[in-house]
């Protein structure tokens, strides 16, 4: 199958880089024309980030011992400290002493002994491997990547994704859980180098045959993978990107799923948001999101698609 022609770039890449969106205007000049991270435009726009009220109100919330939330062993509360790092990494703040006690404070109550993470870290409660799969990007983002509990919960990822079943799941009426293997995907791309081997590339492999060979129904079992959330979540946009950065952008089977999201697109060229965070309400339901389509316009960079630097 061919790629999908995309003939409205230089209108949907001028609506992205709009000063009304700092953080959308920053990862589209540095993940989608390619702007080297010192450039003047990509310097500009991250100047703006922690300017953003969202930003600014969030970070006057941290409390003194780095954590957010009341109860700094509850992490995953609606306004906890997973939710406000996520957030904080999807816009783009740079790592700095707050986002490193962040972190800390994370890992610290949130990490099982095992390396995994968990809402509770004495227990394994939630769907371990994905948790921690989803997780390790922010993680990375704010400088951990050489920490040694961050190279822990890799090895339990690694570990815990080896096996044939594993993403049997049980919330899941015990079938194999396509989040899982999205959200394992999301951590291994930010593997470290030294522990990249043929284990992983097996797990990748697995995982990316899974998401490929699936048999969707996206009018019925699979319909809401066409409901693209902000921010991003599973979906099929959020597979595609994925799976691309794992190189798979020219699978025949690649193609024919990019193919029906690609048609989602409204008569401007842009993706519409489907659902949004109550909490972290970064876009309005049922308009055209600029995140949306800007993990489209990523999409397209990874498969090679040339974008004008100009724009």
């Amino acid at each position: 199958m061919d790629r999908p022609e995309y003939s409205r770039l230089p209108d949907t890449l001028a609506w992205l880089l709009e000063n009304s969106n700092p953080s959308v205007q920053y990862w589209t000049l540095l993940e989608v024309l390619g702007y080297p991270e010192d450039s003047a435009r990509v310097e500009d726009a991250k100047a703006k980030l922690v300017e953003q009220p969202i930003v600014m109100q969030t970070l006057e919330r941290q409390k003194p011992e780095g954590h957010w939330g009341e109860d700094q062993t509850k992490p995953y509360t609606a306004e906890g400290t997973l939710g406000v790092l996520s957030l904080l990494h999807t816009l783009g703040i740079p790592p700095d002493d707050r986002m490193r006690a962040g972190c800390n404070s994370f890992l610290q109550y949130c990490q099982n002994e095992n390396g995994g993470f968990s809402m509770v870290k004495t227990r394994k409660s939630g769907i371990f491997p994905c948790t921690t799969g989803e997780h390790l990007p922010f993680l990375v983002h704010f400088g951990f990547g050489d920490d040694p509990r961050i190279g822990k919960a890799f090895d339990y990822l690694l570990a815990s994704m080896s096996s044939e079943d594993a993403l049997i799941c049980s919330r899941y009426q015990h079938q194999s859980c396509l989040w899982g293997a999205i959200a394992t995907l999301k951590g291994l791309a930010v593997l470290p180098d030294e522990l990249q081997g043929e284990r992983s590339q097996q797990v990748i492999r697995q995982l990316a045959k899974n998401l490929l060979e699936a048999s969707y129904d996206f009018s019925g079992e699979h319909k809401r993978w066409l409901t693209f959330g902000v921010p991003r979540a599973w979906d099929l946009i959020s597979a595609l990107l994925v799976l691309a950065s794992h190189g798979y952008g020219d699978d025949p089977r690649f193609l024919s799923l990019f193919e029906i999201a690609f048609q989602v697109q409204d008569e401007d060229g842009r993706w519409v948001c489907g659902s949004v965070s109550r909490t972290w309400p970064l876009e309005k339901r049922n308009q055209p999101s600029k995140w949306v389509t800007l993990d489209v316009l990523r999409i397209l960079k990874i498969l090679g698609y040339s974008f004008n630097t100009e724009a």
